[in-house]
């Protein structure tokens, strides 16, 4: 089975961005390039911080739909996230698969969930 491994963003404030996964989720900092992209880590998936303002591929848009983050305690990461960027406090939720969904700096929307991806959880909710 193929394992998701890396994810790119692509933003025109890439510091802020980085700075935002590195203090909420705790994402170490891998590489940063000339052009200003900031490549993080949690050990397993790299997630590219990409620089629009002065990208290698010219034409594209600033972006993603959502991606999710596993962790141990929803509530003490929503808390966490309130306090680093009050804007994108996430909003608890059930569906089936997360238990919150906020937004970063960018707008860029992720999920949190302490259940993962796998199994659906039993709830009403597809």
């Amino acid at each position: 089975m193929a394992k998701l491994r890396h994810l790119a963003i692509l933003t025109h404030q890439p510091e802020k961005l980085a700075d935002f996964y590195k203090k909420v989720f705790e994402m170490k900092e891998m590489h940063r390039t000339k052009n200003g992209s900031v490549h993080l880590s949690d050990g397993e998936v790299n997630l590219a911080i990409l620089n629009a303002s002065n990208p290698k591929e010219p034409g594209h848009r600033p972006g993603l739909y959502h991606f999710g983050f596993h962790v141990d305690n929803p509530d003490d990461t929503a808390k966490r996230i309130a306090q680093v960027y009050p804007d994108g406090a996430p909003k608890s939720r059930e569906a089936t698969y997360a238990e919150y969904r906020g937004t970063d700096p960018d707008g860029n929307i992720f999920d949190i969930s302490s259940i993962g991806w796998g199994e659906k959880r039993n709830t009403n909710y597809q």
